[in-house]
């Protein structure tokens, strides 16, 4: 199977199995990751500035927030398990997975593959596989994503993506710690991504996802 076909169908398995480690969600684990993030109103709302943070919410209530020192993919995992083999895959990945600031290095349309460096671990050369990105991006883009690896060098994100300017590295960088200082965990993944999800609202190039 050449690597866009694995990627057409990991993708697609990945989006039915996303969407059935939501349903066990509980009201607790959604709402606390409200909180956390710092979009929970008063009562039981949620404060989104647009449609598409419903999915930033899920993914980081799915990835990050934890119980017991466990996330919801990794009871998802113990509890119910991958239907097949794909699925137990995915899975596994989504346990590897983490999130950061990347810059796009290259971009080849052909292979639907860019190349990223990761601004907060300073790591180099890694490879997404990412058709929408690869045909929209521009080497220089900054992208907060979820990186999800999986075997022979290949990358997917989760699904969800921040995107910033290129010219904002520095100041985006200079904010980030100063944010992550005032988020009331000390869960470095959790004050990472409620750090982005704030500096998105403010300084972020709007994503549809699809």
């Amino acid at each position: 199977m050449s690597l866009i076909r694995e990627y057409r169908k990991c993708r697609r398995v990945s989006k039915d199995l996303n969407k059935k480690m939501v349903h066990t969600l509980s009201k607790d684990v959604i709402m606390g990751s409200a909180r956390l993030l710092g979009i929970a109103g008063q009562g039981d709302s949620i404060l989104f500035d647009f449609e598409e943070e419903v999915n930033v919410l899920m993914d980081f209530a799915l990835n990050d927030y934890m119980i017991n020192d466990r996330n919801a993919v990794e009871n998802y995992q113990e509890k119910i398990g991958g239907q097949n083999e794909l699925e137990k895959g995915i899975l596994n990945a989504l346990l590897s997975s983490y999130t950061s600031l990347f810059e796009v290095i290259s971009i080849s349309e052909r292979e639907r593959v860019l190349v990223l460096k990761d601004l907060l671990n300073n790591v180099d050369n890694i490879k997404l596989t990412d058709i929408a990105l690869s045909r929209s991006a521009v080497p220089g883009l900054l992208l907060f994503i979820r990186l999800v690896p999986f075997e022979h060098e290949f990358h997917r994100s989760s699904g969800i993506a921040f995107v910033f300017p290129g010219d904002l590295k520095s100041q985006l960088l200079r904010r980030y710690k100063i944010l992550s200082k005032r988020i009331k965990s000390e869960n470095e993944s959790i004050k990472r991504f409620a750090s982005f999800l704030k500096l998105n609202r403010t300084f972020g190039i709007k994503v549809v996802y699809e």
